[in-house]
């Protein structure tokens, strides 16, 4: 009896490692979420899509679960991309970058900024810069551009990255006014903490009309801690800060944590599933 009783234990124990490894080898990475929420003037019907797509760490060719987010992205019919930098990880080539974007429909407008692995991938990153040009996006490295955004005007900063780059959020915004929409693009969440210290500070030398109304922040690098127990993250990436996913702070600028959709150092996920947002940016 009691080696029958062993016998099911050790059973049930290796069919649980079993499912362990399949969620965090396979489910995790190859399974996205797809997150939907809706920010802005929530009393005004007329809304934006606005996508953000974080750290797909392409390396030397493209997947399934890549043509999968292809699709889905053609699907959902976004007005403007936003992508929070690690396009390419560090074994990533521009020419891979390209057969994704490729893939994405090009009348589509798409902001990027720089991640820490895009700064150390094998291709320049002015192979990747061409490549974002190539497919109607705009890199943004300490820089602010507007868009057109089905008839709206939508106003993006773009931090460079804090661990590979040198973000300089004064640089970014200079010449920068009070914008009705205005976004900020930033790899890691850490950074917020400094741009928005830095948005105080420029205003409170401002007049009114002239303030900076950076409104929602958009983030990646933490991968949702990539591999979580319930309650820890063992490990988050260097300038984490305390942020794993989703939203923080209690007053504007709103920031939003992706926890991306690629891998990187260890090639799966667990707890931490893949993510592409979608906002309906009510304006």
């Amino acid at each position: 009896m009691n080696n029958k009783y062993f016998t099911w234990g050790a059973g049930a124990l290796a069919f649980g490692a079993a499912a362990v490894l399949l969620d965090a080898l396979f489910l995790e990475k190859y399974f996205f979420d797809l997150k939907t929420h809706h920010i802005g003037n929530l009393s005004s019907a007329r809304k934006l899509k606005l996508v953000l797509l974080t750290d797909l760490h392409l390396k030397n060719r493209l997947y399934p679960y890549h043509k999968r987010l292809a699709s889905k992205l053609k699907q959902l019919q976004p007005d403007l991309i936003l992508i929070a930098g690690d396009t390419l990880d560090s074994s990533g080539k521009a020419a891979v970058a390209d057969q994704f974007l490729g893939m994405l429909p090009h009348h589509v407008q798409k902001a990027a900024i720089l991640g820490n692995h895009d700064y150390l991938a094998k291709d320049s990153l002015s192979a990747l810069q061409k490549v974002y040009a190539q497919h109607n996006c705009r890199l943004l490295v300490n820089e602010t551009a507007a868009f057109q955004v089905a008839g709206t005007r939508v106003v993006v900063t773009g931090l460079d990255d804090m661990l590979e780059g040198e973000s300089r959020f004064s640089k970014a915004v200079e010449g920068v006014g009070k914008e009705e929409h205005h976004l900020l693009l930033i790899h890691s969440p850490l950074q917020q903490e400094k741009a928005i210290d830095t948005m105080k500070r420029l205003n409170q030398n401002r007049r009114e009309a002239e303030k900076l109304n950076i409104r929602f922040v958009f983030a990646g690098h933490n991968h949702g801690g990539q591999v979580r127990l319930p309650g820890y993250v063992p490990v988050l990436p260097e300038k984490s800060g305390d942020y794993v996913e989703g939203w923080y702070n209690v007053e504007p600028p709103f920031l939003y944590l992706s926890k991306g959709f690629g891998t990187s150092r260890l090639p799966f996920r667990f707890g931490a599933r893949s993510e592409v947002t979608l906002f309906h940016y009510h304006v």
